[in-house]
């Protein structure tokens, strides 16, 4: 081996040691290229970021392409006065007026004449020849109608008020005499005579009581509760003994309560009904209008009763005459 191959082969194996300045310039070199990779890392998740927020930003409108077929228009300030005074026309149309009619030139309703009227009411009220005589005044005709200021009346007995109870005596005793008659015709009347805003209930007794019809309600006083009324009053009959507590409470258990109460009977029952009916309506106050019918066996006890409410006493001579 020559000295030139062997200085060669020495020289590869063993290099010569990097001088400061060649290490400098290699790390240099490794630095430019670390460089440049992390820019463009950082380059690329700028431009995605980017992206990403171009996309979900909503863009401008992009106003519709206008009509191929359209052309402006160079319009004179007379011709555009005539658009603008034309648009105010529209904008303001002119409505016809309509003649409104006088409404008191209009033709009143046909009424029927006020003699007409009482004709209507005396047949209401007319029960024959016989009349009642009371201890309030000259009795009136058995069965005398209803007030006009809205109250009612039974056996010429007025009360004041919308809700009117009956406490009616339907013994064995009335059935003789014609009483029984004078009864259904006066309490048909009574009720036929009320007002529609009124209501009313009736309650019979005699050992025991029951309501007319079943029921113990308040019912109106309109056509259908009148109608309803006439035919449960016309099949009223008569038996049993006299005995009107049981009624008294169950007039005064119905709410709302009673603006008045009539009670009637032509029989005789104990003194302590009067002390049981004062109990019962001592914080109610509600008036009981008290007819005795034909006999005066209770007269005592019913003008207690009366005087303790507040109501009134009537007796009344019945069918037979005074």
């Amino acid at each position: 081996m020559t000295q030139a191959e062997y200085d060669r082969v020495v020289q590869e194996d063993y290099p010569a040691p990097e001088t400061p300045v060649e290490r400098f310039g290699r790390w240099l070199r490794r630095a430019s290229v670390v460089g440049i990779a992390a820019s463009l890392i950082v380059h690329a998740i700028i431009l995605i970021i980017t992206a990403l927020i171009a996309i979900h930003r909503p863009g401008p409108a992009v106003a519709e392409p206008a009509d191929s077929g359209f052309e402006f228009a160079v319009m004179t300030q007379a011709e555009l006065n005539e658009l603008e005074n034309a648009a105010l026309q529209l904008a303001d149309p002119s409505v016809p007026e309509v003649p409104v009619p006088d409404p008191m030139a209009q033709e009143p309703l046909d009424s029927p004449d006020s003699a007409d009227l009482l004709g209507v009411l005396d047949d209401l009220t007319d029960f024959g020849p016989t009349t009642g005589g009371g201890d309030i005044g000259d009795g009136p005709a058995i069965g005398t109608g209803g007030s006009g200021s809205g109250g009612a009346s039974f056996f010429g007995v007025e009360a004041q008020g919308r809700r009117f109870a009956y406490i009616i005596d339907v013994s064995g005793s009335m059935a003789y005499g014609g009483k029984l008659q004078a009864l259904r015709a006066a309490l048909a009347s009574s009720i036929n005579n009320m007002i529609e805003s009124g209501e009313f209930v009736v309650m019979l007794y005699s050992g025991t009581s029951w309501p007319l019809g079943g029921k113990l309600e308040w019912t109106e006083a309109n056509d259908r509760g009148k109608r309803w009324a006439e035919r449960l009053v016309a099949a009223i009959q008569a038996s049993g003994s006299t005995n009107p507590s049981p009624a008294f409470a169950e007039i005064f258990g119905i709410r709302p309560r009673p603006d008045a109460i009539y009670f009637m009977t032509d029989g005789e029952f104990p003194e302590q009904v009067a002390t049981e009916v004062g109990s019962l309506n001592r914080k109610l106050k509600i008036p009981i209008h008290c007819i005795s019918f034909v006999s005066r066996q209770s007269e005592h006890v019913m003008r207690q009763i009366a005087s303790d409410s507040g109501g009134t006493y009537t007796h009344v001579a019945g069918p037979g005459g005074p």
